[in-house]
């Protein structure tokens, strides 16, 4: 029999939010907003350092991957939506093209899934650019300046350069503002909250670009602080009710949940659990994702009667 989970956040281990003096300031001079962004980008830091290793931080990054391929897919006048963008990934068979939203998604969580503490790290970051920005990428360890200052220094550099690639550029300014903190993974940050005339002001060098970035950050950080509270507390939820599965590896199965941010019975859970050398039949995958929503740990995130997808 398998022990009973322990339960994962104390009431003195909750992530708090942002306060308000930080998120409910509209009209601000630079001074001002660099100094709330600090805070914000400061108590963020504390979150992902996650000391206690009660967050979910792959499932986090996953959904502000999703979140930020949804708004570089807007800059391109594309309009499809998070459903849209799990659909075109989650049902794809092996092979299949994933179409301009899944391919923006792809690209988006394999870059918040390198470890920027490891060798090759920049090799792999370099191959999931366009040729053209491969090749003129500016060295990220060559700017100078506050984590903020070295972001929008990256993100105007490649903007001015290659006015049309504003994925390309968000991904290298979310990478140069993890290493110069030192966080081990990017966490798209800023894609999905620098506006459309902001992105286009700084590639068109009109504006401060360090500016756009700082009035950025307070949106991101409490939009990203937000899901890791939210998250945190349903995956304590998911971990609690660990023991009262039965079905053959569920715990590899529990673990896809706790890193994707749709999970698809058929394509993901059988006939072999991704990742993993656990088979599960196609009915038994079903039963155990209606189990966790009758539980209350998980969602069906489509609300079809087929084709269905699930999700923390």
């Amino acid at each position: 029999m398998k022990p009973a989970a322990k339960p994962v956040l104390t009431d003195t281990q909750t992530i708090h939010m942002l306060p308000r003096w930080v998120t409910s300031t509209r009209s601000q001079g630079a001074d001002s907003v660099a100094f709330t962004s600090g805070a914000a980008l400061a108590m963020l830091d504390v979150v992902l350092r996650d000391s206690n290793d009660t967050l979910p931080g792959a499932l986090l990054r996953d959904r502000m991957a999703l979140n930020a391929a949804v708004a570089c897919l807007k800059l391109e006048n594309r309009r499809e939506t998070p459903s849209d963008i799990r659909d075109a990934v989650c049902l794809a068979r092996v092979g299949d093209a994933l179409g301009p939203a899944g391919e923006m998604f792809m690209d988006w969580r394999k870059l918040a899934r390198i470890n920027l503490t490891a060798s090759g790290w920049k090799g792999r970051v370099t191959r999931l650019l366009p040729d053209q920005v491969a090749e003129a990428m500016p060295e990220l360890g060559s700017f100078v300046g506050s984590p903020l200052a070295q972001a929008a220094q990256v993100l105007a550099s490649v903007l001015q350069k290659f006015p049309r690639q504003e994925a390309a550029a968000l991904m290298l300014a979310d990478v140069t503002l993890a290493r110069v903190l030192g966080w081990d993974r990017a966490i798209p940050v800023l894609a999905a909250h620098l506006t459309r005339k902001d992105v286009r002001a700084i590639a068109g060098g009109e504006g401060d670009p360090v500016l756009c970035v700082h009035g950025a950050m307070v949106a991101g950080c409490d939009g990203i602080i937000r899901s890791a509270a939210d998250l945190s507390r349903r995956a304590e939820k998911l971990r609690v009710i660990a023991p009262k599965l039965r079905a053959k590896g569920a715990d590899e199965a529990l673990g896809l949940f706790l890193s994707h941010d749709a999970v698809s019975p058929s394509g993901m859970l059988s006939p072999m659990i991704k990742g993993t050398s656990f088979a599960m039949t196609d009915r038994a995958a079903r039963r155990l994702c209606d189990r966790l929503v009758e539980l209350g740990v998980a969602r069906e995130l489509t609300g079809r009667a087929t084709f269905r997808l699930y999700g923390v």
